[in-house]
């Protein structure tokens, strides 16, 4: 029993220490995201290799943008035909025209294979300058530009071969992937917009404000009529309706099983949640679960104001009479989004250029002394300043960049901004010590402080007139009876 027990021990110290809060959910890989920072605030096997399904229509739009406008009309060619049978349609037809946007809303409302066919081949079509590119080629070309998009956001566990997500070994992603580009997806405002749309009902240049092709009027153009609902349970009504849901997109394969991306707001908190093989209704109740875990415990707190006094500085060679320290202000705002238990452990590092800090003179010095009070003499002999702190050096100029602040947590930097001076410092010299010696000289004499001292030598300039003035009567005086016996 007891080696059954040291055995338990030994594991329990020797496991890796997961850093998030425990959340029971179907899917073995999920992840929750800051949409604004990126930051992780939850993950589980977030990094492990998945099956996307539709999840994958969402860099597919991203890439599409790059190279299509919203308002291009385009014609529906024989690429829907390419879609394997079974697999959802949004209804195009061949001769089909359609705008862009409406293509996308195809893509993701209804999560149209067809409508990812189309986009594919118009895009590549653009990306290489001609048209009539084999199916095969498109999917090659189209791939790469997916997955070099993929590379940007920093989604290096991605590999997509598809712009739908239809089922292919090296078709696959990660967790952590999908949120980078859910984040991308949601900072689109095209896409965003269309990541919010519960339905779509209109004919295919619904909202069309743009110039038809080839000179084409609109009674020349074929128009189909369409009914899309979107299948995210999230944002669509149904009995796992989630009120702060914003998007984004569900998919679903035989062997990705279900998964969702969804995106939701609260309180100015925005979130993304990415789970993955977790089949319905556990999708759901995932996201949920996700969303509640992080708006329950997250929240934005403000760090760090601009213009906020983040030290006062000791300046070694300011002018004399002038100020001799300095405000140093933060030069921009900061605000994260922490748990109580995060902001608690917040830590923050000021650093300074070293082109501002004093070098004192050899004379500002003392050595460092051993135990037997011997000067320490190696290679290097060994110094240091006989003041305590760090000083600056002027001249500072206003609001110049004296350093940065930096904030992290448990060793990762959330912010480094720079800090500023408050007002400007000028530097000590000859001439400016001349000047205020004559200032305090001047200032000092004709000040009501002097006036005693004034009065004073007054009254012994006025004593030694009269004493002078006695003096000198007394002499007349006697001058005067000298003269007067002589007669």
């Amino acid at each position: 029993m007891r080696k059954l027990c040291a055995v338990l021990i030994f594991l329990i110290l020797c496991a890796p220490l997961n850093v998030y809060a425990f959340i029971p959910l179907n899917a073995p890989s999920a992840v929750l995201m800051d949409q604004a920072t990126g930051t992780v605030l939850f993950a589980q096997n977030e990094h492990e290799r998945m099956y996307p399904a539709g999840l994958t229509k969402m860099l597919t739009a991203l890439v599409v943008l790059d190279y299509l406008d919203p308002q291009q009309v385009v014609v529906v060619g024989n690429e829907i035909y390419n879609i394997p049978r079974g697999a959802l349609m949004a209804g195009h037809q061949v001769g089909e025209h359609i705008t862009v946007h409406n293509l996308l809303r195809g893509l993701m409302i209804r999560n149209g294979n067809d409508s990812g066919a189309i986009l594919a081949v118009q895009t590549a079509q653009a990306q290489r300058g001609r048209g009539n590119i084999p199916y095969v080629n498109v999917m090659e070309i189209f791939s790469r530009m997916m997955n070099a998009y993929a590379r940007e956001l920093g989604a290096y566990n991605t590999n997509f071969v598809n712009p739908n997500g239809l089922h292919h070994d090296d078709h696959y992603t990660t967790a952590y992937d999908l949120a980078l580009i859910s984040r991308a997806f949601m900072a689109h405002p095209l896409l965003g917009e269309i990541a919010g749309e519960v339905d779509f009902i209109g004919n295919s240049l619904y909202g069309f404000e743009g110039t038809l092709p080839d000179g084409l009027e609109i009674g020349d153009v074929r128009t189909i009529e369409h009914s899309w609902v979107d299948t995210n349970e999230l944002i669509s009504g149904g009995p796992f309706h989630f009120n702060y849901a914003s998007g984004i997109r569900s998919g679903s394969t035989p062997q990705a099983s279900d998964c969702v991306a969804a995106a939701a707001e609260r309180d100015g908190v925005r979130l993304i949640a990415v789970v993955l093989d977790s089949p319905d209704p556990g999708r759901w109740q995932d996201a949920r679960v996700l969303f509640d875990y992080g708006f329950s415990t997250y929240s934005y707190h403000p760090i760090l104001e601009r213009g906020q006094h983040i030290d006062t500085v000791v300046i070694a060679n300011a002018m004399l009479g002038e100020y001799d320290t300095l405000d140093v202000l933060a030069g921009e705002g900061f605000e994260a989004l922490l748990s109580q238990a995060q902001l608690g452990r917040l830590e923050r590092e000021i650093v300074f250029y070293e082109d501002f800090i004093y070098v004192a003179e050899m004379d500002e010095y003392e050595d460092v002394i051993n135990q037997d009070d011997e000067p320490i003499y190696d290679e290097i002999r060994f110094r240091v300043p006989i003041y305590d702190g760090i000083r600056f050096r002027a001249p500072i100029e206003m609001n110049e960049a004296l350093g940065a602040v930096i904030y992290t947590l448990d060793g990762r930097v959330l912010f480094e901004g720079e800090i500023r001076a408050a007002f400007s410092i000028e530097e000590r010299s000859l001439d400016s010590d001349m000047d205020f010696y004559i200032a305090l000289v001047l200032g000092t004499i004709f000040s009501m402080r002097a006036l005693p001292f004034w009065l004073g030598g007054a009254g012994v300039l006025l004593g030694i007139a009269g004493v002078y003035w006695g003096f000198s009567e007394r002499r007349r005086s006697r001058n005067y009876w000298s003269n007067s016996r002589g007669r």
